[in-house]
């Protein structure tokens, strides 16, 4: 008995617990394959920053020869003077910086797939339902015929009408459980899961539609757009460019000590030292300099013509999101509800004898085409959420 009771409170342990959207958010920041790729990157413009803090390389150079003298040993030291190589670490910190931009973009992008496919999948979840019921209320309305049918108050012809609408919603049914998988399985995708791996949720598609004023979306997206936010970077990048090239110059002396050996009857061998310089006298990187102003300019006229799409998205899309509210509204307030009446008003008059089975077919045919299109817009409004975030860069307040 013992083992039983056992066996039994371990088959009604809980599974686990249907995963959230702020759970969908943060499973993808740490496990999502693209976002893990961009951190990798920082590895690599970290090397760049120990490359460019390393000292340049003294040459040694020996030489034997028949010749007299017959040994000659030279090192040159080639010695940085003034910023160069300070210049040059700053130039590579601030391409650094790229390295938490390019996260930041990646996880936008992840942002708004996770948030696509986690209501898409709502959609799919609340879909089935509705098919569900439109599949009961089919029924009930075939029973409802057979029933009038065996008493000879219909004629055969209405079983035959409603059998058909049970087959159709039948068939919905089985639709719409293919199209929950095939969007379970984008969404795990997303979140680098199995894609045959069940995933149950929880959640509304009237959760986080709490969207910001134009004003406030506008000044959230200048401060926070990554596209906004790389061309800055970019900029600053050209400005460190330009300081290094500048630097540069000034020529790097080259310290020589050394000396000449075993010169028997030529001259007397021993130590020697010297330096030399090279002479700036053509090429001072007056090309390379130029060429990062004229990138620069470039750059801005970028961000400028950038900032200016970002306006009219953020303007278009919170003015699209507040029409969308508006019509969803209205399909949940009054369309679906007055609908669901008729079906029901509809469906009791059939029983009662005062109207035909084609007239009760038609109320649910519409009931289930306004519930479709009440579910169509309030998806629409998350994919539009979406597409906010994404020109935000960050997430909704």
């Amino acid at each position: 008995m013992l083992v039983l009771l056992e066996a039994g409170s371990h088959a009604q342990q809980p599974g686990p617990a249907p995963l959230t959207f702020e759970g969908a958010l943060q499973l993808a920041a740490t496990r999502n394959l693209a976002v893990e790729a961009a951190r990798r990157q920082r590895a690599i413009r970290e090397a760049a920053v120990r490359a460019a803090r390393q000292l340049p390389n003294p040459d040694l150079s020996a030489e034997i020869s028949r010749d007299v003298p017959h040994q000659a040993v030279n090192l040159d030291f080639p010695i940085e003077i003034g910023r160069k190589r300070g210049r040059r670490v700053d130039l590579a910190q601030e391409e650094l910086t790229l390295a938490e931009l390019d996260v930041l973009t990646e996880l936008r992008i992840v942002r708004r797939e996770v948030r696509e496919g986690f209501y898409s999948l709502v959609a799919a979840d609340e879909r089935v339902r509705l098919t569900e019921v439109a599949l009961d209320i089919a029924r009930r309305l075939r029973d409802a015929a057979q029933a009038r049918f065996e008493t000879g108050a219909a004629p055969r012809l209405e079983v035959l009408q409603s059998d058909l609408g049970v087959t159709r919603a039948e068939t919905d049914l089985d639709l719409a459980r293919s199209l929950r998988a095939a969007g379970a399985s984008t969404l795990n995708g997303v979140l680098n899961l199995p894609p045959s791996d069940g995933l149950a949720i929880a959640g509304s598609l009237a959760d986080h539609t709490s969207a910001p004023s134009y004003q406030a979306a506008l000044a959230l997206a200048s401060a926070s757009n990554t596209d906004l936010k790389n061309f800055d970077r970019q900029l600053a990048i050209e400005q460190r460019r330009i300081d290094l090239l500048r630097a540069e110059r000034l020529p790097t002396p080259v310290f020589s000590v050394g000396g000449v050996f075993n010169a028997p009857g030529e001259f007397d061998a021993g130590a020697r030292a010297g330096i030399s310089i090279g002479l700036p006298l053509f090429s001072r990187n007056q090309g390379e300099i130029a060429g990062s102003i004229a990138t620069m300019s470039h750059l801005r006229a970028q961000r400028d013509a950038t900032e200016r799409v970002v306006e009219n998205a953020v303007f278009g899309v919170v003015a699209r999101i507040e029409a969308q509210r508006r019509q969803a509204d209205a399909y949940l307030q009054r369309l679906v509800p007055t609908a669901a009446d008729l079906e029901l008003l509809s469906e009791e008059s059939y029983r009662a004898g005062r109207t035909s089975v084609l007239g009760v077919l038609d109320a649910q045919r519409s009931l289930r085409e306004l519930r479709i299109e009440a579910l169509q817009a309030q998806l629409e409004m998350q994919l539009s959420l979406a597409e906010l975030e994404e020109l935000l860069g960050a997430p909704l307040p």
